[in-house]
């Protein structure tokens, strides 16, 4: 397990972000330029968002997730204290101290320790 500290504040971007579980139909609608592996995709709810490669059997088209997302994003303040869950491609899924849990920008984390 990796503890982290927040090293930059950031603020969520998107009020109600795209989730799915594993096996659910997704509709990839274009990859993003600045974080390659990341794609924009809707989901049968009609939720919008961001989603890893790593989530989808395919980057194109109507495609199947393949393990449970959350597009959540968390707002965080400098000096915040956590566990990283995930690392990919620009972005960092963490619990905080405080149980919430989302992705942030890989940038505003620093791992503290490893345990």
């Amino acid at each position: 397990m990796k503890i982290i500290a927040v090293t930059r504040a950031y603020a969520a971007q998107y009020s109600d972000p795209i989730c799915f579980d594993a096996g659910e139909t997704v509709r990839v609608e274009r990859g993003d330029p600045e974080y390659p592996g990341w794609f924009w995709c809707r989901a049968a709810s009609g939720r919008e968002g961001w989603v890893h490669t790593s989530f989808l059997a395919a980057t194109a088209g109507a495609t199947t997730s393949v393990r449970a997302y959350s597009a959540r994003e968390l707002t965080v303040a400098e000096g915040e204290r956590g566990t990283l869950l995930e690392l990919l491609d620009g972005w960092a899924c963490i619990r905080l101290d405080a149980g919430d849990e989302g992705w942030i920008p890989e940038t505003h984390v620093s791992i503290t320790a490893t345990s």
